[in-house]
């Protein structure tokens, strides 16, 4: 018989196999992995403890994951290293908790905000910052200055302090759902201009974001923005019913000189993009911008179906290195929208036309038509019709993949 001898795995090779299914999302095999041996355990542990979520609303274990996590860092202080990415959501009615947050030095994603256990995630629900438990103001402000944060998450606050992105010098990353800022006092001299976190992704949505935005973006005279937005590349914008937020997004798109991917969604007329898009774009951005997002809220038949996006397009023809459109457009509940064939052909007019969109290599459609009583069986009709014979140029073009849906959704 044939003599069989076992051969060692290198280590690098095993470290090299864990990171794959660590980028996999695969805990379920780092955990069966990690109880192969003490080596494979070390390797295993930076990938399983690399991410933590902690939610204090969470009724799936009779102990909270925050006390289930404080217990295993009593037995074993040296996981807190491995910990990169953290998750911390808090109850609104919390009241005292153990301390983590002081424990963990290493961290450099950060998401942080508040649900409540009873009703769970109500979207216009905040908690006030200097309403929110001593101990936990100060464990997240000590936390904050302890922490590289290169990404930040925010939701559910209101009156958060603006100063707190002065300790914040590596945020490249920035989301904030339904948070609105406090004018907090500035010092003048407070932040150096080269100390302001330059952001590369910032994504905003719901109540009090033109105040919050030009909050951050419009300091008071004397005092260096906070925010540094030459370089920003990916900005996405959930507009809520707020009369100001065009002059909002003007002023984010104003500064950058790198933006590559945009995202709207809102409804008219809060979200408009006439006179308000190809003037706000700097020349850096004319040759970078290469994906477009558009989610359009109908809610009746004179909305212009793309909020006069395509109107915008037609300035910057010739100019751009656009790619990518994606428009998806939602038809609010039991409502209808234009079938006018001149509205909706107006973007393959313009797209069609020679030399003005060199790189375009793909534009989707998607109707989303939101039911709860209506019968929307010849409505349906009608806008596949559209899709047939309103982007002719689109269809017949073999340098563009082109894709057209309608979908009818109960609420």
């Amino acid at each position: 018989m044939p003599a069989f001898s076992h051969t060692m795995v290198p280590l690098d090779v095993i470290e090299i196999i864990m990171e794959l299914l660590a980028n996999a999302n695969d805990t379920a095999s780092l955990r069966a992995c990690s109880l192969a041996c003490h080596s494979f355990l070390a390797i295993c542990r930076k990938h399983i403890f690399s991410k933590i979520e902690l939610d204090s609303t969470s009724q799936r274990s009779r102990v909270p994951p925050v006390r289930l996590f404080k217990r295993l860092l009593d037995r074993n202080p040296s996981i807190a290293g491995y910990v990169r990415s953290l998750d911390y959501v808090n109850d609104f009615n919390c009241k005292r908790g153990p301390p983590i947050l002081q424990r963990l030095h290493r961290v450099t994603s950060l998401t942080f905000g508040f649900r409540d256990s009873q009703r769970m995630l109500i979207v216009d629900h905040q908690q006030e910052w200097d309403k929110m438990p001593s101990f936990l103001k100060s464990s997240l402000q000590s936390f904050i200055q302890s922490n590289l944060i290169a990404e930040l998450s925010l939701f559910n606050i209101n009156n958060l302090p603006v100063t707190i992105f002065t300790h914040l010098p590596r945020l490249t990353s920035l989301r904030i759902n339904n948070v609105s800022v406090a004018n907090a006092p500035f010092s003048k001299g407070s932040l150096k201009a080269e100390g302001a976190p330059k952001l590369t992704s910032l994504s905003v949505r719901n109540s009090g974001l033109g105040a919050m935005i030009r909050l951050l973006n419009h300091p008071p005279v004397g005092v260096v923005p906070i925010l540094n937005l030459t370089g920003l590349e990916n900005l996405s914008i959930v507009v809520d019913e707020d009369p100001t937020i065009m002059d909002a997004i003007r002023s984010l798109l104003k500064p950058s000189e790198t933006l590559a991917c945009l995202s709207f969604s809102g409804s008219y007329p809060y979200l408009d993009f006439l006179g308000s898009f190809a003037s706000s774009l700097t020349p850096g951005s004319m040759k970078t911008l290469k994906t477009v997002k558009l989610y359009p809220m109908l809610e009746s038949r004179e909305d212009d179906p793309f909020l006069n996006f395509a109107q915008e397009l037609e300035q910057i023809a010739g100019k751009s290195v656009l790619e990518t459109l994606i428009v998806q457009i939602d038809i609010d509940t039991d409502c209808r929208c234009t079938t006018d064939a001149s509205q909706w052909s107006q973007l393959d007019h313009i797209l069609s036309q020679d030399d003005c969109f060199p790189l375009l290599r793909r534009v989707e459609f998607k109707i989303i038509i939101w039911h709860w009583s209506r019968d929307y069986g010849e409505f349906q009709t009608r806008l596949e019709d559209i899709g047939r014979e309103c982007f002719p140029w689109l269809r017949n073009n073999n340098d563009v993949e082109f894709d057209f849906e309608v979908q009818v959704e109960d609420v």
